[in-house]
């Protein structure tokens, strides 16, 4: 009978988490919710972590069941659908299951609409919900769609030390992929299942062209553009140092050249708005770009700019940096953290750091990790560079676009998808022919 209150209990705190989030401190809530969930499901996860993840139904041929914020238009969203998109390239079936969970971000991205099903059906969940999403994916399911399947969570990080009060998430998976060697490192330390790097596969669709008039922007100037999200955190994303190096670089009257900082959200945090348009006052030539844009129209704004720059503290891949290669723009970014995956001196423009602890918590990013502080003045001899040297803008561009579309397009990673899944149905499963995920082509 108790554990149907705190199971009730529970659920009913879900659609409140970020007003709990403002009223009860983060140590608070962490015990707070280890209590309930001990009292209420304890029993339960003994079950599914004794018996259930290891009795996998993978004689048959392999299908997949994509669970995710499949409709977010956010960052774990997008990601989700990268995944389905990589997954299309195979002979792999698949259907998605969207899900919403206690996130606030719009639902209006209904691109995979028409590969969503109602509840799981294949024999392999891959759950693109990060680790702390585990559990509230698992009491909104409930243990028989984890029973009976193998179960690969997909998670993302940001720092090098993952994360103790996430370990319960390795409950409800038989293993983890990550999207970068930075994550995989990070997460592997404190694994008991296999980590495998399974990259984002990167493709920019515009479905409708755009020019820079479309956007208020200037049409003759030689334009880097900042993206960032209000709903994040803005000491890691840290887009005031791409100002600050902008501003270092170029005087506020040259109109040769310029800024746009696009900002989702943006009515979500009047303080850090507040504070871009004091760093940005007087500069004729920094552009915000506020509206809510579909991904199309983001798309199509990178297009039509000329260079990329993200002086981020750290990242658990780096898709903006990704996208803006594959359409030929030179990227800005610290030297540091997932983004090393596919950005070298080559075929982007890496910024020098100093690593440096963050001294205090930033939601889930606690006070005794580091991550790096990169310097601006570096990242301004940069975009100096690449505004006056076409020779230079031309070599990076080039160089950058193959290794997107060489190494990390759908099909590559749709490739190594199906290697992994042939993988874990020999091992698990029984024999299969050799042939049948030859080239990321799914037999069954």
């Amino acid at each position: 009978m108790k554990s149907l209150i705190y199971k009730a209990l529970y659920r009913t705190a879900l659609p409140f988490k970020k007003l709990l989030v403002l009223v009860i401190p983060q140590s608070a809530r962490k015990k707070l919710k280890q209590t309930i969930i001990s009292k209420a499901y304890s029993g339960n996860l003994d079950s599914l972590n004794d018996h259930s993840l290891k009795s996998h139904q993978l004689e048959r041929a392999i299908g997949v069941n994509l669970i995710g914020y499949a409709r977010a238009e956010m960052g774990i969203g997008e990601s989700c659908r990268i995944a389905a998109k990589c997954l299309d390239t195979t002979d792999i079936p698949f259907g998605i299951v969207n899900f919403k969970g206690s996130n606030s971000a719009r639902m209006s991205d209904l691109s995979w609409k028409h590969k969503e099903i109602d509840l799981p059906q294949h024999n392999v969940n891959i759950l693109h919900l990060n680790a702390e999403q585990m559990f509230e994916s698992y009491t909104y399911f409930g243990q028989k769609n984890f029973e009976g399947r193998y179960n690969i969570g997909f998670w993302h990080w940001e720092l090098e030390d993952f994360p103790d009060e996430w370990l319960d998430g390795f409950k409800f998976v038989n293993e983890v992929w990550v999207p970068s060697s930075f994550v995989a490192n990070s997460v592997s330390m404190k694994s008991p299942v296999p980590v495998i790097r399974i990259p984002h596969g990167i493709e920019v669709k515009i479905e409708t062209p755009r020019d820079r008039l479309y956007y208020s922007l200037p049409t003759q100037p030689f334009l880097f553009l900042t993206m960032y999200d209000m709903n994040s955190f803005q000491e890691r994303k840290n887009p005031m140092a791409s100002i600050e190096a902008f501003k270092l670089a170029f005087k506020p009257d040259n109109l040769n050249v310029g800024l746009v900082i696009k900002i989702n959200n943006a009515s979500s945090n009047r303080n850090d708005m507040k504070s871009i348009n004091e760093m940005t006052a007087g500069y004729n030539n920094i552009f915000l770009i506020t509206s809510t844009l579909s991904r199309s129209d983001t798309n199509a704004l990178i297009q039509c700019t000329d260079s990329f720059i993200s002086l981020h503290r750290s990242e658990g891949f780096g898709l903006g940096l990704a996208e803006a290669m594959y359409l030929g723009k030179p990227a800005i970014g610290t030297n540091w953290s997932a983004n090393t995956d596919f950005m070298n001196s080559q075929n982007s423009c890496l910024v020098n750091y100093e690593l440096v602890e963050l001294g205090r918590d930033y939601g889930p990013y606690q006070a005794y990790q580091v991550w790096a502080d990169p310097d601006v003045e570096h990242a301004s001899q940069y975009m100096k560079r690449l505004a006056t040297e076409t020779s230079y803008y031309n070599q990076v561009a080039t160089s950058g676009e193959q290794t997107i579309k060489r190494n990390f397009s759908p099909s590559a990673v749709g490739k190594l998808i199906a290697k992994r899944l042939k993988y874990i149905q020999m091992h698990f499963g029984g024999s299969v022919d050799d042939n049948e995920s030859d080239n990321g082509r799914w037999k069954g």
